[in-house]
């Protein structure tokens, strides 16, 4: 028997982590230091298999509860694993003083990964005993509908670390890919997070509504991105493919370019329109209905792409 995966921290993504490896067939044991928050991990677990299996997605709902478990402590969660994911809240000092306890007491063979968004693995794994063990896997939310995966190690990680957790990751499901070397927010985020910011730029200063910023993504550019990335976008977007899309474009895109506010700070304000526009169509009372909405569309979105016939 393969041995289990621990996942450290029950919020969203770390269930969502725990579905994806369950699902897979491995156990999977959880911990987390706040006791209330591991009450609700077993109920909110189970309502989303029972929606994924309503949704055919998967076969069995309790055969895959039935692989996780919740662990006691932290010791007891990761003492004989092969990997734990660690997906704790997004402080440095709480990472760092949780990754020095892991290293201690983690198998020597497991592998120590980091779900942090942004924060470089070398600000917390580097100096351990075993930091060369232990590197970013940053998932996309939620990991158990989208499977992108990127695998950032620091300068003192071995590479053997990252061919087996890309091979771990691609055993359970997961698109991985590597970053070459360590920089903020690694690649996803600084790209959604790129256009978050001109998204942010064109409300504050009045050029569009939020609701409009939302309609150019939904009606436009992610009718193309959900099947298509930007640079392949650009290739089909010119007869001669993605070096004529520049050549014919360079310049209006350099004009673009002069202008963007990739570096804008909006007001308070400006975030507080943003927000009641948001909570005018998505209630903050009623997120988790949001929530299984946009779940189900990327069920749906996902088998399309898969057999688009």
């Amino acid at each position: 028997m393969a041995p289990p995966i621990a996942c450290v921290g029950s919020g969203l993504v770390g269930r969502s982590w725990a579905i994806v490896f369950a699902r897979a067939g491995y156990r999977v044991q959880i911990w987390d230091s706040v006791s209330s928050a591991l009450d609700k991990t077993l109920p909110a677990l189970c309502a989303t298999l029972n929606e994924l299996e309503k949704a055919g997605a998967i076969a069995s709902a309790s055969e895959i509860a039935g692989r996780i478990t919740l662990a006691d402590s932290l010791a007891d969660a990761i003492a004989d694993s092969c990997h734990v994911q660690e997906s704790v809240s997004e402080r440095l000092e709480i990472k760092r003083a949780l990754f020095a306890e892991m290293d201690d007491i983690a198998p020597a063979r497991a592998t120590l990964g980091s779900s942090t968004s942004a924060i470089p693995g070398s600000a917390y794994m580097t100096g351990l005993a075993g930091s060369r063990r232990c590197l970013v896997v940053h998932p996309v939310n939620p990991p158990h509908l989208i499977p992108l995966v990127e695998l950032c190690p620091t300068q003192e990680t071995d590479a053997e670390t990252v061919d087996r957790v890309a091979a771990l990751m691609r055993e359970v499901g997961q698109k991985p890919i590597i970053l070459a070397r360590e920089i903020e927010g690694f690649a996803l985020n600084r790209l959604q997070w790129a256009l978050l910011c001109e998204a942010m730029h064109l409300i504050g200063e009045g050029y569009c509504t939020p609701q409009d910023i939302d309609a150019v993504m939904t009606h436009g550019l992610a009718r193309r991105w959900a099947h298509l990335g930007p640079l392949a976008v650009g290739h089909l977007n010119a007869a001669t493919g993605f070096q004529g899309y520049f050549d014919g474009l360079g310049e209006a895109i350099g004009r673009v370019r002069a202008t963007l506010r990739t570096d804008y700070i909006p007001s308070t304000e400006t975030v507080a329109k943003t927000h009641a526009a948001m909570d005018a169509t998505m209630p903050v009372s009623d997120l988790p209905r949001y929530q299984a909405k946009r779940d189900r569309a990327i069920l749906a979105l996902d088998r399309l792409l898969r057999d688009p016939g």
